[in-house]
């Protein structure tokens, strides 16, 4: 069984569900500040969080654009490879196609070696807890197993989570609960099939597909709030430490003492 996170960086496809501007402009999405911010979260937080998993079993698909300034583009190929070594797979995509067909294509050609695959979506700012890998691969390799007849396919949702906000000079987090959004959320389906999570509406997992929803009391990943978003910023009032989710998430032993809301990320000033 493969396990695949599948993480777009910065790669250009206007979607109807998105706010930002970046989103929908090439130049605000390769806009020098925003793409050092970017970077931050996503060496601070996502990739971070990948390097500390219990379970080391796992690739890691970054889909970007094709013209993504050299400057970032190396530094992504570098970053990624730097903490994750053979197990990080950088995709420069066009444009002209959507992510579920890059993703696809490159599942197809370079992970099907074995015949199921767990794919899993991971933003490029937000973090799974270190024991997320280990627990996946297990209900995965369950969710294969139990599958009813004509079931071709069967998705996981992890409902349990926490929302940092990266706001105010300080990092705040929340507690989150939901049944089926892309955080936590995972598809198991044979390597060679098109199935994947960028073709159905995450939202609606739980009514359309056969699914198992997890509910747990520990916290399986972070999503991060900020300003250069791209969906709602909505978030639960019930907050907790930081501190006490270190056991969790270790990436914020350091993460809280460096985030400083009043110089951004990737400032000289910094």
């Amino acid at each position: 069984m493969h396990t695949i996170y599948q993480t777009r960086y910065s790669f250009f496809h206007p979607s109807p569900g998105w706010r930002s501007t970046a989103s929908k402009e090439k130049d605000a999405l390769f806009d020098t500040g925003r793409l050092e911010r970017r970077a931050y979260f996503f060496e601070k937080v996502t990739l971070r969080s990948l390097a500390d998993q219990t379970n080391e079993n796992f690739v890691l698909n970054v889909l970007t654009s094709e013209d993504m300034p050299k400057k970032y583009a190396i530094r992504l190929t570098e970053v990624c490879k730097d903490t994750l070594g053979d197990r990080a797979h950088i995709i420069f995509g066009s444009s002209e196609a959507p992510p579920r067909a890059h993703f696809r294509s490159y599942r197809w050609e370079h992970h099907s070696s074995e015949p199921w695959s767990c794919q899993v979506v991971l933003d490029d700012d937000d973090a799974l807890s270190v024991d997320f890998n280990r627990k996946i691969r297990a209900e995965a390799m369950a969710a294969k197993n139990l599958r009813s007849r004509g079931e071709k396919f069967g998705c996981i949702s992890f409902a349990n989570g926490l929302t940092a906000l990266f706001r105010d000079g300080k990092l705040e987090m929340h507690r989150l609960n939901k049944a089926a959004i892309n955080l936590g959320l995972a598809i198991v389906a044979p390597s060679k099939s098109r199935y994947n999570l960028f073709d159905i509406s995450h939202n609606n997992v739980p009514r359309d597909r056969p699914t198992r929803v997890i509910y747990s009391q520990s916290p399986y990943y972070i999503r991060s709030l900020h300003d250069d978003n791209d969906s709602r910023g909505r978030y639960q009032t019930d907050a907790v430490s930081p501190t006490l989710m270190m056991d969790y998430f270790p990436l914020l032993q350091n993460l809280i003492t460096e985030w400083d809301a009043q110089v951004a990320p990737g400032d000289t000033q910094r």
